[in-house]
């Protein structure tokens, strides 16, 4: 054998040595684990708030149905049904209003948040002023969470809910209608995604759906509540059609021509002894005669004396340095003499 395959031989053992070695080292020494990052909400879960709410139901075995406004809810819901709206009560008109609780009254149950303060039959609120409530703000604040029960034969549950109203000095009501009930909550947000699974929310929310176990299960979830401008129409449409009505009178009266309309002027231009004209009455009637006059004489001068011309009785009485009697007809009659001399050959 040759020295020079001696030294491939070698060469190779060698590297095969320390790729051995470094992978023995390897794994020793490396761990292999796994490690979840929370990137944040899906699509989904960012356009329903109850997203969270509806996969739960849907693998206890519920039928659960997201509906994004209120009027996309179905026109009479089964009298087994559980509507949950996101919107709250005062948000609700009175045609809808009525329709809800005469669905509830056939066995319905529907679930909505309470925001406002509110007494008993008062007040715009169409759908809570059906109901002995009166909610009112706290002064002071609930920090834990509080102990909450539907009825004797389930545990009590932990409840922590984020808000200073007080439905009745509670946080929630639950209210009979007929053959149906009507839950009250003051904060609604207990099913949203980010705290469903905060304390016993959840099973808050399943002990409420199985207050009617046969039925259906439907989710409102957009909160966005009116404008203003829906708010004042709704609420007071009678104050904005008066000063809708006023304006109009307004603009109508400041809107009437004072005076007679002004001619327009003509669209031709003059010529310039016409401004020469109308310049010279204007200085005339504004006392600038005597000016015109030695200012029309001191030319006349000038321009006589270039040419060497004799005098005359004419020329003194032009040239002369009296300016009465100034009258128009005489201011006229002395520059059209100055006038004559100065063409004179």
């Amino acid at each position: 054998m040759t020295r020079r395959g001696i030294v491939t031989i070698f060469l190779g053992l060698l590297i095969l040595a320390v790729a051995g070695g470094a992978g023995l080292w390897l794994s020793q020494n490396l761990i292999r684990r796994s490690e979840e990052v929370f990137t944040g909400y899906g699509e989904a879960a960012r356009r329903n708030p109850f997203y969270a709410a509806e996969r739960l139901l849907a693998r206890l075995g519920r039928a659960v149905h997201s509906v994004r406004r209120l009027n996309d809810l179905p026109e009479t819901p089964a009298a087994a049904d559980t509507v949950l709206v996101a919107v709250p009560t005062y948000v609700v008109s009175a045609a809808e209003s009525q329709r809800l609780l005469d669905w509830v009254k056939q066995g319905g149950h529907l679930i909505i948040g309470v925001r406002h303060d509110h007494e008993p039959g008062q007040g715009h609120d169409h759908l809570l002023k059906s109901f002995p409530v009166r909610s009112h703000r706290a002064e002071s604040t609930v920090m834990g969470p509080m102990p909450v029960k539907l009825d004797d034969a389930m545990p009590l549950l932990q409840v922590q809910f984020q808000s200073n109203l007080r439905l009745n000095d509670a946080f929630w009501q639950q209210v009979r209608w007929g053959q149906g009930r009507v839950t009250l909550l003051t904060d609604m947000e207990l099913f949203a995604n980010g705290r469903l699974a905060d304390h016993d929310h959840a099973d808050f929310l399943w002990a409420l759906v199985q207050q009617n176990p046969g039925g259906q299960v439907w989710l409102q979830y957009r909160t966005l509540v009116p404008s203003l401008a829906q708010l004042l129409w709704r609420h007071a449409w009678m104050s904005l059609i008066g000063l809708m009505l006023t304006l109009l009178a307004a603009l109508w009266h400041y809107s009437q021509r004072l005076g007679p309309l002004l001619t327009p002027r003509a669209g031709e231009q003059r010529r310039l002894a016409e401004h020469l004209q109308a310049s010279s009455r204007f200085l005339w009637r504004h006392g600038a005669g005597p000016a015109m006059l030695q200012a029309a004489r001191h030319y006349t001068l000038r321009r006589l004396e270039r040419r060497r011309l004799g005098g005359g009785e004419p020329l003194a009485a032009a040239l002369g340095d009296s300016d009465q009697p100034l009258t128009e007809h005489a201011l006229i009659h002395t520059l059209q003499t100055l006038q004559r001399l100065d063409r004179s050959p």
